[in-house]
């Protein structure tokens, strides 16, 4: 069954996640990312991101995803950077590497999808002492039992939570100094790449991106989404 996930990395979408590409990149300012950073992008689709940090910093970047299509596209972007971005077809409910091995980890519109507490375990496990968690991820204000059960079923959420619910997930895996923001969709300008409806595009797929704009109009001010950042 197609998923919008699919919808995205058959269109080749970079910066999907809520806040936009925009929002990345001021959250990357704040890291103070160096060359001798080692950092991991969980769930990085097409690598836009894992390719911009490669590039601007110049740091150690490695890069996870399950997806078969984002896996092929984030191989071929890869391919033609100067610094290599090392690229793993792995979950972060199972992360193949030693443990304490990051600077930093970075989730943008992950979390949402997985096992949460496999996934905060296995992130927390991988850290370095006092490494860094940043992470950007569905979040409500104020929706019904039913409105997130619809929003949830269609996005595929095993979670849908509020900020406050976030961060005591985080702090009962052993995370300190978290700071959480919450931001509707309206609050911010949102900078995606826009979607380019191509005849290669079937009938189920163009219905799901028809599905996905009604949900932004009708929880458009109670859906939005928060950033955080928590140390190990």
């Amino acid at each position: 069954m197609t998923t919008y996930l699919d919808v995205l990395a058959e269109l080749g979408i970079d910066g999907a996640h809520p806040g936009g590409f925009l929002l990345t990149k001021y959250i990357l300012r704040k890291l103070k990312i160096k060359q001798t950073t080692h950092l991991l992008d969980v769930g990085c689709g097409t690598g836009q991101t894992a390719t911009y940090i490669s590039e601007k910093y110049g740091a150690n970047v490695t890069a996870i995803d399950i997806h078969p299509k984002m896996l092929e596209k984030a191989r071929a972007r890869f391919s033609s950077l100067s610094r290599p971005v090392h690229l793993h077809n792995a979950s972060v409910e199972s992360l193949p590497f030693p443990a304490e091995q990051f600077d930093a980890i970075l989730c943008e519109s992950v979390l949402s999808f997985v096992i949460l507490p496999k996934a905060l375990q296995e992130i927390y496990r991988v850290l370095k002492p006092h490494g860094k968690l940043i992470g950007i991820e569905a979040a409500y204000s104020q929706l019904t039992e039913n409105e997130k059960k619809e929003i949830a079923s269609f996005y595929r959420f095993r979670q849908l939570l509020t900020p406050k619910e976030w961060s005591a997930h985080l702090s009962n895996h052993g995370f300190h100094g978290i700071e959480i923001a919450y931001c509707s969709t309206k609050q911010r300008p949102v900078s995606q790449t826009p979607f380019t409806i191509t005849s290669t595009l079937s009938e189920e797929m163009l219905a799901i991106l028809n599905r996905h704009e009604y949900m932004k109009k009708r929880y458009g001010k109670q859906l939005g989404y928060c950033i955080f950042s928590c140390k190990k």
